[in-house]
């Protein structure tokens, strides 16, 4: 009877000892993920991160939100994003306008540009060259000699100072061997803002992306001069490419796609990549 109650208790300390079987953490997600955007809402960034989160929202079974946090030319969130945990729950719609653009732009930034998790490039999104509707001028060509003759009179929007606009527009005037101060620059929050701007008649001219300028276009409030895009896009087939007005140099373009903080773990990164 001893020796028996001896071993129970002998095995009772071996059990208790011995490590217990690794269990599997919980698969991400396991709750909502935010999804940070530098710039106002209705813009080319904010519009992408919204069908982004509704589809992968849907497919995972978790909330993704969209939130804005505009200002600084996009610093503001890039910098929330950039500095976060990096656990999977903070991410941020990447663009050009945060990314190169910003590099290029500004010199003293709060954070090291490239020091991020870069996931996904979700779109390619073609520059238009836009003027309102009923502008008397027709193309490119005629914008530019009407700079010519009357410089300063001209105003353009953009989205801040990393905004694609802010180096289609120079780009256009270079080709066209005009002074940069040739226009005045209108500074909005946001691509919409811009584009809803021309459609008012407050400003003149704008580069803005195909995201953010087609519901205008096709509602007839602005008309596209030329888009940045080897061949004419199918929903706007009336939109010559730059290259067919005389433009072949114009090139630069937007884009979006998803990164997060440095350090990403590897499974999220994956998780995001095959979604």
């Amino acid at each position: 009877m001893k020796k028996s109650l001896w071993l129970f208790s002998f095995f009772v300390l071996i059990l208790a000892i011995l490590p217990c079987p690794a269990q599997s953490a919980p698969a991400y997600p396991t709750k909502p993920i935010e999804m940070i955007i530098g710039f106002g809402p209705g813009g080319a960034a904010d519009v992408t991160a919204r069908l982004v989160a509704g589809y992968v929202s849907k497919k995972w079974g978790q909330p993704i939100n969209v939130i804005n946090m505009p200002g600084a030319s996009g610093i503001i969130g890039t910098r929330h994003t950039l500095t976060a945990k990096p656990d999977g729950y903070t991410l941020m719609m990447d663009n050009h306008a945060v990314s190169a653009m910003l590099a290029a732009s500004q010199i003293d930034l709060p954070f090291k540009w490239e020091n991020r998790t870069v996931i996904a490039r979700v779109t390619v999104d073609p520059v238009f060259y836009l003027v309102k509707q009923d502008s008397p001028w027709k193309d490119l060509k005629e914008v530019a000699e009407n700079i010519r003759k009357n410089p300063k009179v001209f105003r353009w929007g953009v989205a801040g100072v990393t905004a694609v606009g802010a180096f289609a527009m120079p780009q256009f005037l270079e080709v066209n061997n005009l002074p940069f101060d040739s226009l005045n620059r209108v500074v909005f929050k946001s691509g919409a803002e811009v584009v809803t701007a021309l459609a008012g008649g407050h400003i003149d001219l704008a580069a803005q992306q195909y995201s953010e300028v087609t519901g205008l276009i096709l509602a007839k409030k602005v008309r596209g001069l030329a888009v940045v895009n080897p061949e004419r896009l199918p929903g706007l087939p009336d939109v010559p490419p730059a290259k067919e007005v005389g433009y072949p140099n114009l090139n630069v373009y937007g884009w979006q796609g998803v990164s997060g903080p440095p350090q990403l773990p590897p499974e999220v990164v994956d998780k995001w990549a095959k979604s």
